[in-house]
């Protein structure tokens, strides 16, 4: 029984009543050598340099989520913490590989203390930002390595499941996928969920809403699974992350895709989130580094760690009001050895979070 049919603003999926219909035309794939993937990464790499010295190791932890303080500390100094992880299978050696050739190309120079672009890497930055432009609407909070392939996992199982087909291969062989996928099929509303992906995708910008439907897969219909090219790859991020912005707007963890995607991530990891809530509880580093059996210098990442991710602390507990006052007094503080030599009482850990405030906007002075 059909009621007719609405054609969605975008040209790749039509609903007719509970049937998902996939219409696209099947993608043509590339293969990409070693050496053009090399060239690819260099306008990926060139994006996240400036003339202020950055260290090639921090870019790729930053891509890649590896949360070290030193990473996280460079990438909030250089204004780039929304691309934590944006890339978690970005290879080392090849990206290593792009950042020597921007360098023998006179695109990147040397300092002291980490690349810097040449007057010629400025100008090939603004083309490479043009070839492979970074996902705008991506955040790491968004947990896209996760919900990705639940995703499109789940519009699998829907289409096929509305033309009652139960032989065919699942396009994640991930078993935490498939078993968190199950759960929620089976007390998914059909008609419901697809009306909220219809009204989803009908508040996406038109083109995205085409790039991400490009990448669904459905019942006799493989779709453009593995984008070919860096710049695909990026704007299919781009397209979920829009997606997803859409479903965190929704604020209803009773919405089926809501409830998929799960709700953002922490950045927080669960050990720094337990040393955060104690200190804020008044709790002394000391004290806390002995109730979770761990050492002072980690309590101590962990509470920079939160810092950095936006996190209150009590400063007025961390850092004593004498040394406090001393820092108020320094208008250059973006050296650390340079606060530690010039207040002699203070340690690392004050310093740095000193520093990360002021980055953010947060330090407050103390009252006189």
């Amino acid at each position: 029984m059909h009621s007719g049919r609405s054609t969605l603003p975008y040209n790749a999926m039509l609903i007719e009543d509970s049937f998902i219909i996939f219409s696209l035309t099947t993608p043509k794939y590339t293969i990409i050598n070693e050496k053009e993937v090399t060239g690819l990464l260099t306008d990926l790499a060139i994006q996240f340099f400036d003339t202020q010295p950055r260290r090639e190791r921090a870019v790729f932890g930053l891509l890649a989520g590896k949360k070290t303080i030193s990473n996280l500390y460079a990438a909030l100094t250089h204004q780039q913490l929304q691309w934590l992880q944006l890339y978690p299978s970005l290879s080392k050696e090849l990206f290593l590989q792009a950042v020597a050739q921007l360098k023998m190309h006179g695109q990147l120079t040397t300092t002291e203390t980490g690349l810097v672009l040449t007057a010629k890497g400025q100008q090939f930055q603004r083309q490479a930002a043009k070839r492979v432009p970074l996902p705008t609407y991506y955040q790491p909070w968004m947990h896209l390595s996760k919900f990705a392939p639940r995703f499109f996992l789940a519009i699998q199982v829907l289409s096929e499941a509305s033309y009652h087909s139960q032989a065919y291969r699942p396009i994640s062989t991930d078993w935490a996928n498939q078993q968190a996928v199950k759960r929620w099929y089976r007390q998914l509303n059909i008609e419901s969920a697809i009306a909220d992906l219809i009204a989803l995708f009908e508040r996406l910008p038109p083109q995205l809403a085409d790039i991400l439907a490009a990448n669904l897969i459905g019942h006799e219909y493989a779709g453009q699974a593995q984008p070919p090219t860096l710049s695909a790859h990026f704007s299919r991020i781009n397209a979920l992350a829009a997606l997803v912005n859409e479903i965190a707007g929704i604020k209803d963890e009773g919405n089926p895709w809501y409830e998929l995607w799960g709700g953002p991530q922490d950045l927080v990891t669960r050990p720094a989130r337990y040393s955060l809530q104690q200190v804020q509880a008044g709790v002394g580093l000391k004290a806390i580094a002995s109730k979770s059996h761990r050492k002072l210098s980690t309590v101590k990442e962990h509470l920079l760690l939160a810092a950095i991710m936006g996190e209150s602390l009590p400063v007025e507990q961390l850092i004593p009001q004498p040394i406090h006052q001393a820092l108020d007094q320094i208008d250059q503080w973006q050296d650390h050895q340079v606060l530690l030599d010039t207040v002699p009482a203070s340690d690392f850990f004050q310093v740095r979070l000193f520093q990360i405030l002021k980055l953010q906007g947060r330090w407050s002075r103390v009252a006189t």
